[in-house]
């Protein structure tokens, strides 16, 4: 399976759910588990969105993408956390109008068992996916994934919520925990649009990227003098590293060269998906915008 198979399953976990839940929702008359069918039928557009985000993502570079398609994975990210944002809006409003209207639930054990097997399938799905997306370094796979987490999440809380009017007869805890289920939905849209945001921003590497970067650059001291202007971010898949080197003003050219092929070829075994831009400076030298090492 690629991450391509993972998203497939995916669409078809969410669709299998959505008829389910909304059947057991509408025959108990449960707003918490029909706000979940809501919210699975968000899944699909979601899921749909992430594929055809990949696909374009693996478009080759062109004359007008020189770093290639790979953002379009990032702004399916974004995509997904409004539709988080507009879901939990909606199930706000409607757990609010069940307050009012006194339209509570009638039956919890339908609920629960719908809750059980969508905690599983959604489980199932996520662990897959998130298996690759970090195999092949997919921002948008992971966001999908991290979206159908809060659905196991919120659909704990379902559950907890009919277990209780279960045992209780307090019906007013379903829209209730419909609220607070929608509530948990928005921190979880507001995360993953915050990171896609940055990323199409070209945010920099993780601090633990750009250390195993400088490390390597330090390895190779001397010959290297210094090194400046190293820049990183990551365009889909693909992590971008530029940086300037500092070698003696006796340096030949094809010595340097050959030393900042090493630290390319370090650089790529020690970071996946990855490419490399070295600018070679002699020691005299002063660029315009030289800065100071981050």
């Amino acid at each position: 399976m690629d991450r391509f198979k993972a998203a497939y399953l995916a669409i078809s976990v969410s669709i299998f759910l959505v008829f389910f839940k909304v059947f057991v929702g509408l025959s108990t008359n449960s707003i918490s588990i029909i706000s979940d069918a809501l919210h699975s039928s968000m899944d699909v557009i979601a899921s749909t969105i992430t594929l055809v985000a990949m696909k374009l993502a693996k478009k080759p570079e062109d004359k007008c993408h020189n770093y290639g398609h790979g953002k379009y994975e990032d702004l399916a990210a974004v995509i997904q956390s409004v539709l988080i944002l507009i879901v939990s809006a909606t199930i706000i409003y409607q757990a609010t109008l069940r307050i009012v209207n006194e339209n509570l639930i009638t039956e919890t054990l339908p609920g629960i068992i719908v809750m059980l097997v969508s905690i599983l399938l959604h489980s199932m799905t996520v662990f897959v996916m998130l298996k690759y997306a970090k195999k092949e370094n997919s921002v948008a796979l992971r966001a999908n994934a991290l979206h159908l987490l809060a659905d196991v999440i919120t659909s704990v809380g379902v559950i907890v919520g009919l277990v209780i009017i279960h045992f209780t007869g307090l019906r007013i805890i379903d829209p209730i925990v419909a609220i607070v289920v929608a509530l948990i939905i928005i921190k979880t849209g507001y995360d993953i649009g915050k990171e896609s945001i940055e990323q199409l921003l070209d945010r920099s590497l993780s601090w633990e990227e750009t250390k195993v970067i400088k490390e390597t650059l330090e390895k190779h001291s001397p010959p290297v003098l210094d090194y400046h202007h190293i820049r990183t971010r990551r365009v889909g898949q693909t992590r971008q590293v530029d940086v300037h080197l500092i070698f003696p003003n006796d340096y030949s050219l094809m010595d340097a060269h050959d030393i900042s092929s090493s630290i390319e070829k370090d650089i790529h075994q020690k970071m996946t998906a990855v490419r490399t831009t070295i600018h070679l400076e002699p020691e005299t030298h002063e660029h315009p915008y030289k800065c100071e090492k981050p």
